[in-house]
């Protein structure tokens, strides 16, 4: 399977999550930060994960970017997933959560999710990752690539 995660980050925990997603999808999945070349070249993919942290509710500037330029091919069978590093305090949970905000998004353009979005646990706005956070995301990994 040819898999990508691409992710955004703001104080790192997202990319960490991101290449612990990417080891548990395992051979031919590789993490790269939303921009980067690889980024710009679906063709061929079989599995998108898309993460975020979580900023007002909503993925970073660059991803909603990327978001708005995707359409899927005619004879696309990519399936795609999300992700976000969130926060769970009331405050936090009032504005919502990006995972959900790139499915409902990708859904309406036609795309085909994986798996439905999924939430890790930051202690605070800059961190640290929820104790077992990795963990759970390379567990993730797997159960979406099958």
């Amino acid at each position: 399977m040819k898999a990508l995660v691409v992710y955004d980050t703001k104080w790192g925990h997202t990319e960490q999550i991101a290449k612990a997603i990417a080891a548990g999808i395992g051979k031919g999945a590789k993490a790269a930060r939303v921009g980067d070349p690889e980024t710009k070249l679906l063709g061929g993919i079989d599995l998108l994960v898309i993460g975020s942290p979580v900023l007002g509710g909503r993925p970073t500037k660059p991803l909603q970017e990327m978001l708005k330029e995707m359409k899927p091919g005619p004879s696309s069978k990519m399936k795609i997933a999300t992700f976000d590093t969130r926060m769970t305090m009331k405050f936090a949970q009032k504005f919502g959560f990006a995972a959900v905000r790139m499915t409902d998004q990708l859904k309406e353009l036609g795309f085909s999710m994986k798996a439905e979005p999924e939430g890790f646990i930051v202690k605070g706005q800059k961190g640290p990752l929820e104790e077992g956070e990795l963990e759970r995301a390379e567990k993730w990994g797997q159960t979406i690539s099958k």
